[in-house]
């Protein structure tokens, strides 16, 4: 496994660290810096990501930024900010513009 490991169309995107961005196909624009930073994001643009695990859960979600380890929010949450290890946005906060600081 690698990072950018399924990218087919997707363009513009960084990646650094294992499995970094492992599952995007379409997705443009995104940075992840990490081990699995933003492994699970398949179409998901603007993105960034910097930790461990950082914005794990994000699926399709865009223009969201998360530091620290485990920082994330939904799989499909928008405009979101998310600071320090381990915080997180809900899923009700899907409309987006949301900031969690831990």
């Amino acid at each position: 496994m690698g990072a950018l490991q399924n990218n087919t169309t997707g363009s513009n995107n960084t990646a650094i660290g294992e499995d970094a961005l492992f599952s995007n196909s379409m997705g443009d624009f995104n940075t992840a810096s990490g081990v699995n930073a933003l492994v699970r994001n398949t179409t998901g643009s603007g993105n960034t990501a910097s930790g461990s695990g950082a914005l794990f859960s994000n699926i399709v979600g865009n223009y969201n930024t998360a530091i620290g380890s485990n920082a994330g929010g939904p799989p499909a949450g928008n405009g979101n900010t998310i600071i320090g290890s381990g915080a997180s946005v809900s899923s009700s906060m899907l409309g987006g513009g949301t900031t969690s600081i831990l």
